[in-house]
């Protein structure tokens, strides 16, 4: 019998594996659920827009030569184009081309005009004056221009005293790019109010909408209770807008409502019927209550004229939107959410309705008909896309539209195969991880969306949620993140630029997000639980090219790192209003559920063999039990380069390089571990992310060990490389022979490169220069030459890539000591030492055996952990607590734990990825999984750059608790 949840598969009406196979190679071996963020581009798409490149000849548009003319009927063409795939015509709408959504409803927020004064002035630009008739040299044209003047001045005299009392009303639950509408419409005067989509819901039931007309409409019947929420109002006295408690506005007002079609953090979809609700008055008695931007409500003599923004931007990536059946003002679009190609690239949709509230101040080249720049006279083009599309277009990216709507359109069928093929994977992957259980019964994940049926009317490619521990803890959304990567499963993690969403579905209050920032927790960060509560959560989002392997990939990653005991499957939720019935399938599913009443219990990733359990009453359990594949045990080499160049310098200098067995601390048998700590390995890595040399004794200089993450592999465009990208970073072995005053490169199989230590020119003005970034830091340094460059790129097998040396200090990313400054940093990402302790490598290697999941030693793990000074001795992760280390006659401040990346789980010998240990640190580490401690060394004032300080291997080590330290950095 099949898995009760396998029914909810339907097969798409196109192939997508044929389709992934022929368009997206690079797809391979990888999981991308992130389409809401951005959809991929087919193969043949970019081909045909190259090839159209290659074969025309296209000039700047503002020209009038043929390659100008070329490039205006495409773009022309392009504009025809976009309006057929929402099925309307330029009689209804015009389209404006901008870099995106945002700029689109900013283009509103900017132009939109809250009364009417300025009516009579975009009737005149709209139709009295054509583009004909102003280049005509008659006294006609000339006495047209002197009235239109007159009048605009005249109206922006009357605009600067008049009082702007119209309506800004949006949906919490917007991407941030809606909200940040409200501080324009908030700056002109406007009244700004804030419902949550549930509110919305009632408000427009067909009861609600006969009670809005009542005199006596109170919105607490509709649970407002944002009416005493405040914004920040600034200076707004001083944008000459008057405030009163009770403002009267005489004329024509203008409202705008702004609500998203489908939600980008649930995937719910809103109906697309509140449109024409709102355009007949359905919150007219809205402004009856007050503002979240005043003290007091805005009086209205008249019926205000409503006017809708409807964000289709993560709708129409996956939907149809049609134009001739529903008729909002303003649409957004973004272009790459769609089909990929180009970015920086979208429109705004107006309706010929909305044209004339909508009035531009700025204008840029090519906007214009007249401008004289002596005085304030201009006469605005006509058309009301030439108007607001200031300066050149881009025409060239205007040119792979058309190449993406037909590639769309060719490989699927159209966007209705589409979005029912995404529906159906979001609800088979929010199904089984609403089904999901722990085996003492507590669910696994919480889910956010709204719980209603489950309908492609009602909900689109989204699945957004956290993951529960058994005992009903969260789960941080950046460990989630984190192992997902282990899997090459990239999701969006955090509030996805929806706080409205986020706040309303985890239930973070004023007070909470107040709290969450004094915390430390900035949008954007890592900072994923906040007294064991979500700032934010998980978003799988499907594309077209999306497959059930991709869902079931997911899921296996869940039930693999994320369920206690085994996995029990309970679908007594599942009643028929939970679930959409589009086939007998879904109709046998529900039945069964409903006589079995109980849940399945899951033993086995091979979801196949259920049989009923005689142990558990009406459930259902997989007769074979979990297995783990089992990797070969590797074989590793002790954790030292063995290599030719093995340079050993006189007993009074330090040893640069050891390459022989005996050089190496002895240990104890793990049973007589030493209680006291010493320090077993000294390691640098002079390569950011190649392989590391193991030292007897070393030099310690201003930013660390000497040549320790003193070079980098860049490209040409100065991205940095790191074994995150390109694991066989790891097979570079580095060598020093400092009596020449080298660094050498080896790679097996290939001839070694000599890069020299130092500089040989006298200033660093005279050397080649080259870029890259760590850590945030954009940094400049010295090129190693074409010949390395070349090197490199052939034994990592990328092209134009260069080795660049630091020449220039950074300072430290971590916090500095309160009686000194930040110290100098390296390459290495955020501080000068990494610290690990064996005895917590043992600790978790232990963990890590009892899986039985993968074979490795003891050395290679602290290879892996890629730390600067092992020491050993001591109690596992007692190196939390450490406030400071004295190694030998040196002081070191601890500087809190190092957060683990999918680094860790890179085989050094072969440069293959395991999931390990990063799996167990998860389990036993927590969200953070931290690993190791930071440092940084406390030099004395009288010790100078040239003073030669040294660490040995050997020399006893001691730590010092947190109210010693500050006696020590004295």
């Amino acid at each position: 019998m099949t898995l009760l949840l396998d029914k909810l598969k339907v097969l798409p009406d196109y192939n997508v594996e044929e389709i992934l196979k022929e368009e997206f190679p690079r797809c391979e071996g990888h999981c991308y659920l992130d389409h809401a963020a951005a959809a991929l581009y087919s193969n043949s798409q970019i081909k045909k827009v190259s090839d159209e490149l290659q074969s025309s000849l296209f000039g700047n548009p503002h020209s009038r030569h043929f390659p100008s003319d070329s490039s205006t009927q495409i773009i022309e063409s392009v504009r025809q184009r976009i309006l057929e795939h929402f099925n309307t015509t330029p009689n209804e709408y015009d389209l404006i081309f901008t870099s995106g959504a945002t700029e689109a409803m900013k283009i509103v927020a900017d132009s939109f005009q809250w009364n009417s004064s300025s009516e009579i002035l975009h009737r005149r630009s709209n139709g009295a004056v054509s583009e004909e008739k102003a280049v005509k040299k008659n006294s006609q044209k000339a006495q047209d221009i002197e009235d239109m003047q007159h009048e605009w001045k005249s109206l922006r005299e009357t605009e600067m005293t008049e009082a702007h009392c119209g309506a800004f009303v949006y949906a919490r639950e917007n991407h941030t790019s809606v909200l940040g509408m409200r501080g324009l419409a908030h700056w002109a005067g406007a009244s700004v109010y804030s419902l949550q989509i549930k509110e919305l819901h009632n408000i427009f039931e067909e009861k609600s909408c006969t009670v809005l007309k009542d005199s006596n409409f109170d919105m607490d019947t509709f649970g407002c209770a944002n009416a005493k929420e405040k914004i920040s109002q600034g200076n707004s006295h001083q944008r000459g807008v008057t405030r009163t408690n009770s403002e009267m506005c005489s004329g024509r007002k203008n409202c705008l409502f702004a609500y998203s079609a489908q939600c980008n953090f649930s995937g719910t979809k809103a109906p697309l019927e509140w449109i024409e609700k709102v355009h007949k008055g359905a919150l007219n008695r809205l402004l009856k209550t007050s503002p979240i931007n005043k003290d007091a409500r805005t009086e209205f003599k008249n019926d205000p004229h409503w006017y809708v923004l409807l964000d289709a931007a993560s709708l129409v990536a996956t939907c149809h939107l049609d134009l001739s059946m529903w008729k909002p003002d303003f649409i957004p679009v973004s272009f790459y959410k769609i089909f990929g190609y180009p970015t920086g690239l979208g429109c705004l949709m107006v309706r010929k309705r909305a044209w004339e509230v909508l009035k531009k101040q700025y204008f840029g080249g090519g906007t214009v008909l007249m401008v004289d720049s002596r005085e304030m006279q201009l006469v605005p083009r006509p058309s009301l896309h030439d108007r607001f599309e200031d300066g050149t277009l881009p025409y060239l990216s205007i040119v792979a539209i058309r190449h993406g709507l037909d590639t769309i359109m060719k490989l699927t069928g159209g966007l209705e195969k589409i979005s029912h093929h995404v529906f159906h994977l979001a609800r088979y992957t929010h199904h089984a991880l609403r089904s999901y259980r722990h085996a003492n019964g507590s669910p696994v994940a919480q889910l956010y969306c709204e719980e209603q049926h489950w309908d492609v009317k009602t909900h689109g490619s989204i699945v957004n949620f956290n993951l529960l521990n058994s005992d009903g803890s969260h789960i941080g959304y950046a460990q989630v993140e984190r192992v997902a990567s282990l899997y090459n499963i990239y999701l969006r993690v955090g509030c996805l630029c929806n706080p409205g969403a986020c706040q309303t579905y985890l239930d973070i209050s004023r007070e909470k997000l107040l709290h969450h920032f004094e915390e430390g927790h900035v949008c954007g960060d890592a900072r994923d639980l906040v007294d064991g509560l979500p700032t934010g959560s998980v978003r799988v989002s499907f594309g077209y090219t999306s497959s059930y392997r991709d869902a079931d990939l997911l899921l296996k990653m869940v039930r693999e790192c994320f369920v206690e005991g085994p996995l029990v499957i309970d679908l007594s939720w599942m009643e028929k209003s939970a679930v959409s019935l589009n086939s007998e399938q879904d109709e046998a599913i529900v039945q069964l559920n409903l006589h079995n009443r109980g849940p399945v219990v899951e033993t086995s990733d091979c979801l196949t063999g259920i049989k009923k359990c005689d142990t558990m009453s009406n459930a259902y359990t997989v007769s074979s039990s979990k297995h783990y594949s089992k990797n070969k045990q590797i074989s590793m080499k002790d954790f030292k380069l063995v290599s030719k160049y093995n340079f050993v310098q006189s007993e009074d200098t330090l040893y640069n390089y050891v390459g022989d067995s005996d050089s190496s601390v002895r240990r104890e048998p793990c049973s007589k571990r030493p209680l006291r700590l010493f320090l077993t390995d000294i390691i640098i890595f002079p390569v950011k992310s190649c392989s590391g040399i193991s030292l007897k004794r070393w030099i310690i200089d201003q930013e660390g060990l000497k040549y320790d993450r003193r070079w980098m592999v860049v490209t040409s465009s100065g991205m940095t490389l790191t074994q995150k990208r390109l694991p066989r970073m790891n097979l570079i072995k580095p060598c020093l022979d400092l009596q020449a005053g080298t660094l050498i490169l080896t790679y097996e199989g290939e001839k070694d490169i000599i890069v020299p230590l130092e500089p040989s020119v006298s200033t660093t003005s005279d050397l080649s220069l080259c870029g890259g970034r760590v850590c945030g830091d954009q940094l400049k340094g010295r090129d190693c030459g074409p010949e390395v460059g070349m090197w490199l790129s052939k034994v990592l097998r990328m092209p134009d890539l260069r080795l660049m040396q630091q020449i220039t200090r950074r300072s430290g990313k971590l916090q500095a000591d309160v009686h000194r400054q930040s110290e100098s940093l390296s390459l290495a990402n955020e501080s000068q030492y990494l610290v690990i302790h064996r005895p917590s490598v043992r600790k978790l290697l232990d963990e890590i055996k009892k899986k039985g999941l993968i074979a490795m030693t003891e050395d290679e793990l602290v290879m892996r952990f890629r730390g600067n000074l092992v020491i050993d001795g001591g109690n596992p992760y007692e190196e939390d607590s450490w406030a400071s280390i004295v190694v030998g006659d040196l002081h070191f401040q601890i500087q809190g734990g190092c957060r683990r990346c999918q680094m860790v789980c890179v085989v050094p010998d072969t440069c293959e990825r395991t999931r390990e240990p990063l799996l167990t640190l998860v389990a036993t580490r927590g969200s953070s999984m931290k690993f190791g401690v930071h440092a940084k060394a406390i030099i004395p004032g009288e010790c100078t750059e040239n003073a030669a300080l040294t660490v040995t291997v050997g020399i006893p080590v001691e730590s010092t608790s947190n109210n010693e330290v500050q006696n020590l950095c004295l």
